[in-house]
């Protein structure tokens, strides 16, 4: 059997700040759209009560406080966080995010009035989710994002630092301050400023 082709990446949209939403419980249709998303389809034991679950999930996102103040009748908070670091670990957050982008396969939708919610999920989650700032940037979700863009990492800054490089190993016994300071420069910036990141505002 031949193996798949792979998926084309997504593509590369304008950054744009996602509409703040006060929290409420998902309706009808827009669960339907989120558990397509988020269906436990992998080892061990699925959430007695997912819908609850994950507008459990939701509410601690769209506040700014920690895990234990998610309200009882939502569910415990440990769970909702596990269940949170699972879903970005094997992408189910992800397909999740890509559903309220303006990703041209995603035109209209009930998620896109929770689109808030989810993006601040994804936000919860970044550091456990993988390869986690690539793909709200190329969706053009700024909200998902731990920080400005400027403190992110710059991967295409990676071929100018490469230049660099060559021309300093040549000149490496004289090199001119100007590309000593260059290459501390790139170097900075290709890595972001995790300083700054932030789960939550």
């Amino acid at each position: 059997m031949p193996p798949a082709p792979p998926r084309p990446a997504p593509p590369q949209l304008p950054l744009r700040a996602t509409r703040p939403r006060p929290w409420r419980p998902m309706t009808d249709a827009e669960w339907t759209e989120v558990e397509a998303c988020v269906r436990h389809r992998g080892p061990g034991r699925a959430a007695a009560d997912a819908r609850r679950l994950w507008d459990g999930i939701f509410w601690v996102a769209c506040s700014s406080g920690p895990w234990r103040d998610l309200p009882p009748k939502l569910g415990r908070a440990d769970t909702a966080h596990r269940a949170l670091r699972r879903a970005a670990a094997d992408r189910r957050l992800h397909r999740l995010l890509v559903a309220v982008s303006a990703h041209p396969a995603m035109a209209g939708g009930a998620l896109h009035a929770i689109a808030w919610f989810v993006v601040r999920a994804f936000r919860r989650a970044f550091r456990v989710a993988p390869y986690p700032i690539a793909l709200p940037r190329r969706l053009g979700l700024a909200s998902a994002l731990p920080c400005a863009p400027a403190h992110l990492p710059q991967p295409h800054l990676s071929e100018t630092l490469g230049v660099l490089v060559r021309i300093f190993e040549k000149l490496r016994r004289n090199p001119p301050m100007a590309l000593i300071r260059a290459l501390i420069w790139y170097h900075a910036r290709i890595a972001g400023d995790p300083r700054k990141w932030r789960a939550t505002d």
